[in-house]
């Protein structure tokens, strides 16, 4: 049996959460010292940033902000901040203590790797590295063999093409509308499916309230992802595009 859906989820927030030290030291220290080595000072405020569905260039040129970096500059420093990042964030996260997995995720994990009409991905903003570096704490990257990550991009839409181009490359199927399923729990997860017209599961797991997400017109808004029947329905109802 070929999948009839292409699951893809979010990371940070959907499937689980690390400490916000976890990020926010790493990604300020990375990005203070390589500039610095240009020989350019930066001022960055962090404390009231909401850095959910963003990706991780994105996150790095808002906190940028007001600091007056070139688009030029920003490039150059790029990979020298996401290598610096990731070692640095690699020594705070030492493993899955620092790792919160969220509610009902082992189980539907568990449950849905076993049914031949899903295949699942990752979409989401981290550096592909990172990504799986914070899955690995849980054990959760056999579950997901493919996906769509922040590397290269400051704009969390070019996520969603990205993974089906992915997902037909690795399996031959190409997935449309209401057949790709994305699911997250920010905003910025139900907006980036809309222009491929794709299915959205928004789930208050983190920051943001059932309220603030259904504003958003998710086809599905749920408080976590306990009840795997339901949520699954969601998955596998027919909707229309």
């Amino acid at each position: 049996m070929n999948p009839t859906r292409l699951v893809l989820f979010d990371i940070d927030g959907t499937l689980l959460s690390t400490y916000r030290k976890g990020w926010e030291e790493p990604f300020t220290s990375a990005i203070v010292l390589s500039f610095k080595e240009m020989g350019i000072s930066v001022t960055l405020r962090v404390s009231d940033y909401r850095a959910g569905g963003k990706t991780d260039p994105q996150i790095i040129w808002e906190l940028l902000e007001g600091n007056g970096v070139s688009e030029e500059d920003f490039a150059k420093a790029l990979p020298v901040i996401q290598k610096r990042y990731l070692r640095s964030m690699k020594d705070m996260i030492k493993g899955p203590q620092h790792v919160q997995l969220k509610p009902g995720v082992k189980e539907v994990l568990a449950d849905w790797e076993t049914r031949k009409e899903l295949l699942m991905g990752l979409l989401t903003g981290n550096f592909e590295e990172g990504a799986r570096y914070k899955l690995e704490t849980h054990k959760l990257n056999r579950f997901f063999p493919f996906g769509a990550f922040g590397d290269g991009t400051k704009n969390r839409a070019d996520l969603p093409a990205r993974a089906v181009a992915e997902a037909k490359r690795l399996t031959g199927q190409e997935f449309k509308g209401k057949d790709i399923v994305i699911i997250g729990d920010t905003p910025n997860d139900v907006k980036c499916g809309k222009p491929l017209g794709a299915r959205t599961i928004a789930v208050a797991s983190s920051n943001y309230s059932l309220d603030e997400l259904k504003a958003e017109n998710p086809d599905y808004a749920f408080t976590d992802l306990i009840d795997k029947a339901t949520v699954l329905s969601a998955v596998l109802d027919p909707l229309s595009a």
